[in-house]
């Protein structure tokens, strides 16, 4: 006999192609040294970089690399934003280092929705395979394992946001996520500093992405411009200020790389794209951000039905009376968490349209079951991705 509980599975392959949710909360793990006031295997919780340096995670050699990420995520995010800061040994391989995240991810009780992983260790890695360090792809699908076990078991989904540590500076090296199914991991290549600069920074400047997805509804692009250019004036891929490197190749294979637009000022960011197919439904972030929260949602307000009793029709059916009240109690916490807030498309030339449909199966016998059935849908926006016009003149007013 299964123990009462609430079950609401992922559909993919749809696209083609109740408390207020903590959206953008994220948590830097990072290799580290600990000091008289920052211990290793300790989370710490700021909501400023003076709050971080009040700890004692300073701008020296010991704990640049974390300095560096926490000043740029707040550069993004803005004081104020809640960040969970978790320290391990730099002795910690990047593997390792993702397998600790699970201890922050664990204590912040489901508030955490990005895992940004910092990696310093103390003894530079040297080896790459496919263009990055050795065996990169098995330390992504750790982090989806992480991930898929959290967002599954937990009703804590999240996403890693992971430098392409060591990166060789040639595209063709690289593999991709042409076939992968990496869909909660993020993968940068850019750093806000070169390659051989006194640091010798062998990752991105994950800080930056972090601290933008951080202040940005869900549903918005890490790369809409009209949010306005990166705080950073300069990025690098390894030694080469970005703008002369054609970043078309690491797109294309799937990374998140900064780039520039005509006619505008800075950096932004290309695309926020996931280490997956692009058939994949959430192979952008904003999509993923998107059904994560209606994810969350629903079962909050399901979990309110566990145990709860129903008048039943011939067969053991569900009332379509009783299925009407929990399709209309989905639908209303979702509109009014997303869709009024303009998170969900809505078709305003419809009647009633919020741009979430939930319906319950009422042909399933509850009775001899104990299962109460059902599918919920979002409507995901849309997005200018490729804008075509044509210009000429005219003879007409």
């Amino acid at each position: 006999m299964e123990k009462p509980s609430v079950d609401v599975a992922f559909e993919n392959g749809n696209l083609g192609v109740v408390a207020t949710s903590p959206d953008g909360i994220c948590a830097i793990v990072s290799s580290a040294t600990a000091n008289d006031g920052f211990a290793l295997n300790t989370h710490y919780t700021v909501f400023s970089l003076n709050e971080a340096e009040t700890l004692g995670i300073l701008p020296t050699v010991a704990n640049y690399e974390l300095h560096k990420t926490i000043k740029e995520f707040y550069a993004e995010a803005g004081d104020g934003t809640e960040l969970w800061i978790y320290g391990v040994a730099k002795t910690r391989t990047l593997d390792e280092l993702v397998d600790d995240s699970q201890v922050v991810l664990t204590a912040a009780n489901r508030r955490i929705r990005f895992v940004t992983c910092k990696y310093a260790p103390s003894v530079e890695e040297t080896e790459t395979e496919n263009g990055l360090r050795v065996d990169f792809p098995a330390t992504l699908a750790a982090a989806q394992a992480i991930a898929d076990d959290f967002t599954d078991n937990k009703i804590a989904p999240v996403v890693f946001i992971i430098e392409g540590y060591n990166y060789t500076g040639v595209p063709a090296d690289l593999v991709g996520f042409s076939e992968t199914t990496f869909n909660r991991v993020a993968v940068m290549i850019g750093d806000t500093e070169a390659r051989t600069g006194a640091t010798a920074s062998k990752g991105a400047a994950v800080g930056v992405l972090a601290g933008r997805l951080a202040k940005i509804q869900v549903h918005i692009s890490a790369g809409r411009v009209k949010s306005g250019a990166l705080k950073p004036l300069q990025f690098y891929v390894l030694d080469t200020p970005a703008e002369q490197v054609n970043i078309d190749p690491l797109y294309d294979k799937g990374f998140i790389v900064p780039t520039t637009h005509v006619g505008k000022t800075g950096f932004y960011i290309c695309e926020d794209i996931l280490a997956c197919t692009v058939e994949d439904d959430y192979h952008f972030i904003r999509d993923r951000r998107v059904i994560d929260k209606a994810f969350i949602l629903a079962n909050s307000t399901l979990v309110n039905y566990t145990l709860d009793d129903f008048n039943l029709v011939d067969g053991g059916k569900l009332s379509p009376i009783d299925a009407k009240v929990i399709e209309a109690e989905i639908e209303r916490v979702i509109a009014q968490e997303m869709s009024a807030n303009g998170e969900l498309s809505v078709d305003v030339t419809k009647a009633n349209d919020t741009g979430v449909r939930a319906l319950v199966d009422l042909t399933n016998n509850v009775k001899t079951t104990g299962k109460i059935k059902g599918k919920i849908k979002v409507k995901p926006k849309g997005y200018g991705r490729i804008l075509e016009f044509t210009i000429g003149f005219t003879l007409n007013s």
